[in-house]
């Protein structure tokens, strides 16, 4: 069995809906919610305290900038991203000491007994608020989990942030800026890559080749880009990118079994690599073993940059168990992204 994409027709359909819709959508980056942009009025929301089951409002406007997490613990993969995530706001919360409000939102029913003793065991340190239905998380259109949302004192949207192994300071840069701490062009400086190492003379073949199997593999010349890619992981056996390459050009051309061991290579030097991941994925549920494509798809589509091939992916598998609530929202979140290449 092989993955069947989302009709042409259906997708222009979905475009016209969306362009049509009266909710707005998220523009500019990828890291976007999908029912307000940047600068929008967050609006106020009241849910049960986690623990206590007593209601409690949270109020974007509240005079200080905002860092609102929201997660869920199911599967392991989330549940070990969301942790990670809830200890780098415990590490800002040290150090923007009542300067800043932190709280999260658990967007989930599964997972309920593991959120109580992750709150017991102080693992999850800001106020919770209980989302089982996740009324909230439809409302601000959250498109993936964990993520944290940066809220300026005044309530508006700053920007979102999926887990990543640099979150913290990612969140602790913005942070600086919007308490004024950091000026503009401190803020934009963090972001800048640090000096350049010098590379050796294999290394810099080595770019030279993966990046020229690249070029190749967008014009799909298949056969080049495998050259490329090949020649490269014999220079730096130990390096991912060209073995992430030589398993992108076998799936293009459907030779599942050879992608699989590439990604499957790649996986064993950066099992977290999101790109090994959805390569991964993506040959697995060609390949129609949904059992084991399935986990890896839902962790590689919480990566910071999900590929539009695993959304499409997800919400095929979805549409086909009859999810339809999932499925849509995951066609949204690639016809946006359809959308910002045509931009």
């Amino acid at each position: 069995m092989t993955t069947k994409r989302a009709p042409l027709h259906w997708l222009l359909a979905a475009i016209f809906a969306l362009l049509l819709t009266t909710e707005p959508m998220a523009a500019g980056g990828d890291y976007e919610l999908l029912n307000f942009k940047e600068d929008a009025k967050l609006p106020s929301f009241t849910l049960p305290e986690f623990a206590s089951g007593k209601e409690i409002t949270f109020e974007p406007t509240s005079g200080k900038p905002s860092v609102l997490m929201f997660f869920s613990v199911t599967p392991l993969f989330r549940e070990q991203r969301s942790l990670g995530l809830a200890k780098a706001m415990s590490k800002l919360a040290a150090d923007f000491k009542g300067r800043v409000n932190f709280a999260s939102v658990f967007s989930d029913d599964q997972g309920r007994e593991d959120v109580k003793r992750f709150i017991k065991d102080h693992l999850i340190t800001a106020p919770v608020f209980d989302d089982s239905k996740e009324q909230i998380h439809d409302r601000y259109g959250i498109f993936m989990m964990p993520l944290a949302i940066l809220i300026a004192a005044d309530g508006t949207l700053q920007t979102v942030i999926p887990y990543t192994f640099n979150t913290d300071e990612i969140l602790a840069n913005n942070l600086k800026f919007l308490l004024g701490d950091w000026s503009k062009e401190q803020w934009q400086d963090s972001f800048k890559p640090q000096q350049n190492i010098v590379k050796s003379k294999e290394e810099l073949e080595y770019v030279r080749r993966v990046n020229y199997g690249r070029v190749m593999l967008a014009r799909k010349m298949h056969s080049a880009a495998l050259r490329e890619f090949m020649t490269a992981a014999k220079i730096l056996p130990k390096a991912i990118e060209a073995l992430i390459g030589v398993g992108q050009a076998q799936l293009a051309t459907n030779k599942l079994d050879l992608a699989e061991e590439a990604f499957r290579m790649a996986m064993e030097i950066d099992k977290e690599s999101d790109e090994a991941l959805a390569g991964l994925g993506l040959v697995l549920y060609q390949k129609g073993d949904e059992e084991q494509a399935l986990p890896i798809l839902e962790n590689a589509l919480i990566s910071t940059d999900p590929q539009l091939e695993v959304i499409m992916a997800l919400a095929d598998y979805y549409e086909k168990k009859g999810l339809i609530d999932k499925s849509m929202r995951l066609n949204k979140l690639a016809v946006s992204k359809l959308l910002k290449r045509i931009d």
